[in-house]
């Protein structure tokens, strides 16, 4: 079994384990935070009334799609562990959920206004396949859309963090909990490579506020099409 396979049982688990859903998807916040933190993400989506579709790439339960605002008139959301697809739909019963993965999205070109992915980039086993999941994103988004990948770690910020992970205490962790198995991005690469793709208007590597935990090596990046 590779540690990919595993950390997808483990999420598959993490959705069986608890009824608290926040829990089920390690945002275990007071309200207060997670209520910023979804005002944070509706705003730098540009969610506005009267947007079609949106598309939200491991979604786990769905909780945080539930609850973007203003409300769009279709929900499409996708994840690899089958036990949150399960709970997406009793969260959002008229959307339309899937299991799938990131990087070989089961949709059709261009066929959504905005297209979201939170805090599940670390998860990904190394670059390559970050940035075939970016050419999946860009593929489905509709011209003049957004897509707003969240929660990026920051390369620049990998090794002081890793180094200071005590790995014997992390062997008592699920993979999906450990830090030296996750997976930091260079930012300022992908932004790069992205200017030079034809379908891309604008790219923003965008802060999140200074009050979100551990907000100083976690960034947002913003395409628009």
């Amino acid at each position: 079994m590779t540690i990919f396979t595993t950390k997808k049982n483990e999420w598959s688990q993490n959705a069986l384990d608890t009824d608290d859903l926040k829990k089920q998807v390690c945002r275990p916040i007071n309200n207060k935070n997670w209520n910023e933190l979804v005002a944070d993400i509706s705003c730098k989506l540009d969610l506005t009334p009267g947007l079609n579709s949106i598309l939200d790439v491991g979604c786990g339960n769905a909780l945080l799609l539930s609850q973007l605002t203003p409300k769009i008139e279709n929900y499409y959301g996708t994840d690899y562990a089958d036990s949150m697809i399960s709970q997406a739909k009793h969260q959002i019963s008229n959307g339309q959920f899937s299991v799938g993965e990131a990087a070989e999205l089961n949709f059709t070109d261009k066929q959504f206004d905005r297209v979201l992915s939170y805090s599940i980039f670390h998860y990904f086993p190394d670059e390559s396949y970050i940035n075939k999941a970016i050419d999946e994103f860009i593929r489905v988004t509709k011209p003049g859309g957004i897509i707003l990948i969240g929660d990026l770690l920051d390369k620049q910020f990998e090794q002081t963090i890793k180094d200071a992970s005590d790995l014997e205490y992390e062997k008592q962790l699920p993979y999906i909990m450990r830090y030296s198995e996750w997976t930091f991005c260079d930012l300022n690469k992908v932004k790069a490579q992205l200017e030079k793709n034809n379908k891309v208007t604008k790219v923003e590597i965008l802060k999140q506020p200074k009050n979100f935990q551990l907000s100083h090596y976690r960034k947002d990046l913003k395409i628009w099409l």
